[in-house]
């Protein structure tokens, strides 16, 4: 089992498309931010992104089968020129759906037209999962030829039919479509990705790092010290720390820290283990020591923590 997918298995995640339009220029939508992440899909036509804070991000133009994704939910706006004033989303739904919730929103003012499947996904304990510390404000995945490509085309087909219909276990599939449309996106970004600031997605593509970041997600609870993660990665102690640190960004032991609280955060929302039994699953063998890493890095308590999720 390679290290993205022991650190995809802890993502909970759900989603869907949940606005499909048809529109023709002049026209702009802006959307508001949110804890879940983004996605556009423009189908035909063309269009502009405009991030905010506008000052910090040049607007960025899209073309037919493009695919962009805000992993960090930035307010943002699309229209057919940056120009254009931008209209609330949902001001638009109101206006052009009337309760015909399953229809393609049609507007605009009857020029070029542009045609855009929109949706979100939507992380459980977001604020801790370090695929959203790490993926940047924007995620582009360039079409091929004037097309989304075709793991993307299917893909939305699918999530889009599901949906849009009440059929049983509807609901689960749909998020089993969109998690699988997720990793999709995410695997063609590292692919393509060339040069990214020091994170674990740098360290993915290193094989023998990899190595050592999947010795870490596996088994966050074990006892590691740096020379047995350096055996494992087929390196020396000194190499080792210093290839980990220049590709992640900060050193073995503080990495495998942080997964572990990552991990515990994951292990509170289970009301049946006790406080001891989460922190013995992330390498603790004592409440008090565990509950002084994990507030120190979430800034409350495991049981705050856990009565805020009930919550």
């Amino acid at each position: 089992m390679d290290a993205l997918t022991d650190l995809l298995r802890s993502v909970h995640l759900s989603g869907s498309v949940y606005c499909r339009s048809e529109l023709t220029a002049p026209w702009g939508m802006s959307i508001p931010a949110s804890e879940s992440a983004g996605f556009h899909v423009i189908r035909r036509g063309r269009c502009w992104l405009t991030m905010e804070p506008s000052a910090a991000f040049e607007p960025q133009l899209l073309e037919a089968g493009d695919l962009v994704m805000l992993p960090r939910g930035h307010a943002h706006a699309l229209s057919d020129d940056p120009s254009t004033p931008a209209t609330p989303l949902m001001e638009l739904i109101d206006k052009h759906l009337a309760g015909a919730d399953h229809c393609p929103m049609v507007c605009g003012g009857g020029g070029d037209p542009t045609t855009l499947v929109c949706g979100y996904f939507t992380f459980d304990a977001s604020q801790v999962h370090p695929l959203l510390t790490v993926l940047p404000p924007l995620v582009v995945v360039p079409g091929e030829g004037g097309r989304a490509r075709s793991w993307l085309e299917s893909s939305l087909d699918l999530v889009a039919a599901e949906s849009v219909t009440d059929r049983p276990g509807s609901e689960i599939l749909v998020d089993r479509l969109t998690e699988a449309l997720f990793i999709l996106i995410l695997r063609s970004f590292l692919e393509e990705r060339e040069g990214c600031n020091p994170s674990w997605m740098r360290g993915l593509r290193d094989p023998q790092i990899a190595r050592a970041l999947g010795m870490i997600h596996r088994q966050p609870d074990k006892r590691w010290s740096v020379e047995e993660l350096a055996a494992g990665a087929a390196m020396s102690r000194s190499a080792f720390s210093t290839r980990f640190r220049e590709l992640v960004g900060e050193p073995p032991l503080a990495y495998l820290t942080r997964w572990r609280m990552h991990m515990a955060a994951n292990h509170l929302r289970d009301d049946q283990l006790t406080m001891l039994e989460v922190a013995q699953r992330v390498g603790y063998q004592a409440e008090a020591s565990f509950s002084k890493v994990f507030k120190r890095a979430w800034g409350v308590a495991p049981g705050a923590y856990r009565r805020q999720l009930g919550a």
